[in-house]
């Protein structure tokens, strides 16, 4: 990799002089959106803030860069203007038009702040990274480099190469998203390594921005593209938060040949090699309590953690931030921790149940839910992103928060009891049933279509009453359990009938739990003269009796 300080190529050399190479976030086309009319383009910063109401919504291929492309641009924006009064923020949500260009005077005062490529000072890079001449596949987790996995298209390293716009979407998804490997060399992001973030969407860009727009921004501090210094505990905002460093590197040279873009498919002159190391140093620990810092981002989902959620969730999440439940007695209070997706190698009965997580987890913010919501993040396995999975919750009008909480936590106890019933309509309910998990796991992406389906339709309608409720889970579960129990009970068509019949009952007393009667204490017996006499005794103590002669 040449240096930056060279003012020309070398000779014979497949890279562009050094004077030839411009490429500025402001202006250059690089964020990809999907307009109104249906139409798909990349934009710059400045056209997308300022066509936002022309703009449909961020439409990168990857949910990541859709969640961290929107935080950015949030950033940028509140940077601009860290105060917004009621009647501007009520301007923005008119049809068309998008941010008043009076309001981005710091984006021409700081223009050469956002040169991703070139002499000088680049953007979100640092020019003393040892020149390590990694492939340029480093910044997207999609093309296997080191210790990703497709370890066999290792030999393409060398071959392949990324557009400039296409770095520059691989530099911003760092700022949300970083995994932490090498024994500490590459630490995660500011979140943890594998958080989910939820953000309002509406129907505009630019009514987009006016959800997810922080009431206001103290700006004690410089944004991170002004300053190469890893900010302290105390100089956290929302704009550090949402556009956090990542990660160390630096660009290397744009090759002079033409060619197509192994992640767009887009021709341009490719860039293939750069220099990557660790990011800024976290200022904070990530291990222990809550912490004090999730406070700053607003994206960030959070749910209380307890045995019961670990050992449904299965995930593989190597977020430090997570506190180990299985040392936690049940008896203790809930703590914090990010909400992350399942790995990749999960079951299908966690993958599919994962949007009653999220959908749990953001009732507790009761002015974040009244707006559809995306809930984006990576599917990780020991740290290694192997996908990036993105949900959609619906809006939920505030009247009804504790009645949707009512219907996830009984869709939970109920589900969470299916296998027992399963196994208590077998001979011997004390085995495992491998065949009869297998069975439920296959069918349980249905039912939970149903059960959402059936969640949507409430949140429109008024409240079933608990009897209603129960009729509903009882059809849709007894569906599932029949299914499971006729294609897994071996023998007579009798015993597949008795099955059904246990497997009935069963979900029965789960939906109609008996309950518990707890013994009253019988009352203390009346004592008598001989009780009161012993009791005195004990009260002064042994004494010497005298022994009684025996009768002639």
């Amino acid at each position: 990799m040449c240096n930056s300080q060279d003012s020309a190529a070398i000779p014979g050399s497949s890279e562009l002089p050094i004077s030839d190479i411009h490429f500025n976030l402001i202006d250059e086309p690089w964020i990809p959106v999907l307009w109104r009319n249906g139409t798909t383009s990349r934009v710059g910063i400045k056209k997308a803030l300022t066509e936002a109401g022309k703009i449909r919504q961020i439409a990168a291929s990857n949910p990541m860069d859709n969640v961290s492309l929107l935080r950015f641009l949030l950033a940028v924006l509140q940077w601009c203007k860290p105060e917004l009064s009621e009647a501007e923020r009520g301007n923005l949500n008119s049809d068309g038009g998008g941010i008043p260009l009076g309001w981005l005077g710091k984006l021409n005062e700081h223009e050469k702040a956002f040169n991703l490529l070139g002499d000088g000072k680049r953007f979100y890079q640092d020019e003393s990274v040892p020149q390590n001449n990694r492939p340029i596949g480093d910044l997207l987790v999609e093309f296997p480099t080191e210790t990703k996995s497709v370890h066999f298209r290792h030999v393409r390293d060398n071959q392949y190469g990324l557009c400039p716009a296409c770095c520059a979407v691989g530099i911003i998804r760092f700022c949300g998203w970083a995994n932490a490997y090498g024994g500490g060399r590459y630490t995660s992001a500011v979140n943890g390594p594998t958080p989910a973030y939820a953000v309002l969407q509406s129907t505009t860009l630019l009514k987009t921005f006016a959800m997810n727009w922080t009431l206001e921004v103290i700006l004690d501090v410089q944004p991170p593209w002004l300053d190469d210094e890893a900010p302290t505990a105390n100089d956290l905002n929302t704009i550090t938060v949402f556009a956090w460093r990542s990660r160390r590197l630096w660009l290397g040279k744009q090759h002079a040949e033409i060619e197509r873009c192994a992640y767009c498919g887009q021709e341009s002159n490719l860039i293939k090699q750069h220099a990557f190391t660790g990011n800024w140093k976290p200022p904070f620990e990530t291990k222990g309590q809550q912490k004090k810092f999730w406070d700053k981002d607003p994206h960030l989902v959070l749910e209380e953690k307890t045995v019961e959620d670990n050992e449904e969730a299965e995930t593989s999440s190597q977020d430090d931030m997570s506190i180990d439940s299985s040392k936690k007695k049940k008896d203790k209070p809930k703590v914090l921790t990010t909400l992350g997706f399942p790995s990749p190698g999960s079951s299908t009965t966690v993958h599919t149940r994962f949007w009653r997580r999220a959908l749990r987890a953001r009732l507790t913010h009761s002015k974040a839910i009244e707006n559809p919501m995306l809930i984006a993040g990576p599917a990780a396995n020991k740290g290694l992103y192997q996908d990036a999975t993105a949900i959609n919750l619906p809006p939920i009008d505030k009247t009804t928060i504790e009645a949707t909480q009512m219907r996830i936590a009984m869709i939970f106890s109920i589900t969470e009891q299916l296998m027992g019933a399963l196994k208590r309509s077998t001979p011997n309910p004390e085995r495992e049933h491998p065949n009869r998990k297998a069975a439920l796991d296959a069918r349980t992406p249905g039912m939970e279509v149903n059960l959402r389906e059936e969640l949507s339709g409430w949140l429109s309608q008024a409240v079933p009453d608990e009897k209603t409720l129960k009729d509903t889970f009882q059809k849709q579960f007894q569906t599932v359990i029949e299914a499971v129990v006729s294609t897994t009970t071996v023998g007579s068509p009798l015993r597949s009938r008795e099955a059904q019949m246990r497997a009935r009952k069963a979900l029965e007393n789960a939906l109609n739990p008996k309950p518990k009667v707890t013994k009253k204490a019988a009352p203390p017996a009346p004592q008598t003269n001989t009780d009161t006499a012993e009791a005195d005794n004990l009260k002064r103590g042994p004494t010497k009796r005298k022994k009684k002669e025996a009768a002639p």
